[in-house]
């Protein structure tokens, strides 16, 4: 069994999935470095799995098609930005050769954002992140992504490892802490990251439970956030507002 990731293009991941013969790459917003991914443990990849349509996630898909004959997959709710072979919009389980993984409908930050589950992970994309969720100004809805996180994040198992397509956790937790200033968890993980990227290592993956402890996002509904943004001057009356109006001042922060 393989599972990897490495870092491309900016902040962006591309992760690598692999069971017996067969492996399917994530996101590869640059064919170059997926194909580096690949190779470094011995894979061909048959299969690419997008978790959106943003060029920074499916730069690299037509190199691949080419040169590995790779079946791309994704959401034809984002066609605008590229043309899946396959298309995951029915969600549910999907079979790539010896693998099967899981198809989430995410919309929200693009309409046709997914999250991919495999052997225990969670692959967002651009949907949560640490600390954070994706803005909604390239195609995105508010309010879907709300319903995002109210219904599916909401309902999804604690224990799930989630691996974001970005490495955004100093972008994000900042904001939390000011949002909440006695966030332990968003300060403990904070302090980790930037420990992290000190000694020049990628931030470790993170469960759901444990982003749901410190992200004011997926605790929208929560009294301690409804009492923070009380604090910033903004009256929710129920968590579809709350997180919208995270959302708006996250978008302004």
């Amino acid at each position: 069994m393989i599972f990897a990731r490495r870092r491309c293009l900016r902040d962006n991941y591309v992760y690598l999935l692999g069971e017996g013969a067969d492996s399917a790459l994530v996101d590869p917003g640059d064919a170059a470095v997926a194909l580096a991914l690949a190779a470094e443990h011995g894979a061909r990849p048959r299969f690419v799995l997008h978790t959106h349509g943003h060029a920074d996630h499916t730069g690299g898909t037509a190199s691949l098609r080419e040169r590995l004959g790779a079946v791309a997959h994704g959401h034809a709710g984002d066609a605008a930005w590229f043309a899946p072979d396959v298309d995951v919009s029915g969600g549910g389980t999907i079979r790539l050769g010896a693998m099967e993984v899981r198809v989430h409908l995410a919309p929200g930050h693009t309409p046709g954002s997914v999250l991919y589950e495999w052997r225990g992970r969670l692959l967002t994309g651009d949907t949560l992140f640490r600390g954070g969720t994706g803005n909604c100004k390239h195609g995105g809805d508010p309010a879907r992504l709300a319903g995002t996180f109210l219904g599916l994040l909401a309902g999804l198992d604690g224990a799930l490892e989630v691996h974001p397509g970005h490495d955004y956790a100093e972008a994000n937790l900042p904001f939390d802490l000011d949002l909440e200033p006695g966030n332990g968890a968003a300060a403990a993980a904070l302090a980790e990251a930037r420990a992290a990227h000190a000694r020049g290592e990628e931030p470790s993956p993170f469960t759901l439970a444990g982003e749901r402890a410190l992200s004011p996002f997926l605790r929208a509904g929560s009294e301690g956030v409804r009492q923070a943004l009380l604090a910033k001057g903004i009256t929710a009356g129920d968590a579809r507002e709350s997180f919208l109006a995270l959302r708006r001042l996250k978008d302004a922060w």
